[in-house]
């Protein structure tokens, strides 16, 4: 049997006009993934970052976003996004890494403290294990550190 394939990493931001947004904050809030958050602040008002994790985490979250002109997004993608909430082609809801190299750096912009290779060496095999948890105060997934996983 063949070793499972290494997560991918991208960052996915909600951009103020997202946040804004009484239905699309809510359906994020209310969301289960694998993200950690971090409220920062953008042009133009709060902003969320978070990162994402999955096999195809660069193409699956570009997918979920649509095409970055709201115009077309509209007409040939009305369910993403960006179709349902983009507003002009500067006020599309979203941004995402276009590839995992720039989803590295973009991710070190954004989280700072985030140790990449410390995660893929030893959260990624956790969250492969099941062993998480989501903290709604923080509105974050937290890997289980042993001895909590001893715990539960």
């Amino acid at each position: 049997m063949a070793a499972p394939r290494r997560l991918q990493l991208t960052l996915a931001l909600l951009k103020p006009d997202a946040v804004a947004h009484p239905l699309v904050s809510e359906g994020v809030s209310s969301t289960s993934g694998w993200w950690s958050s971090w409220p920062g602040t953008g042009r133009g008002g709060p902003m969320w970052a978070y990162i994402l994790a999955h096999e195809n985490a660069v193409p699956l979250w570009r997918s979920l976003m649509g095409p970055t002109k709201v115009f077309r997004a509209r007409h040939s993608d009305p369910d993403s996004i960006r179709g349902a909430y983009g507003l002009t082609d500067t006020r599309n809801t979203t941004h995402g890494s276009d590839s995992p190299a720039s989803a590295s750096r973009e991710i070190a912009f954004f989280f700072p403290e985030f140790d990449e290779r410390r995660w893929y060496e030893q959260d990624e095999p956790r969250l492969r294990r099941g062993q998480l948890f989501y903290s709604p105060e923080e509105r974050v997934h937290r890997v289980l550190r042993a001895q909590e996983a001893d715990v539960t």
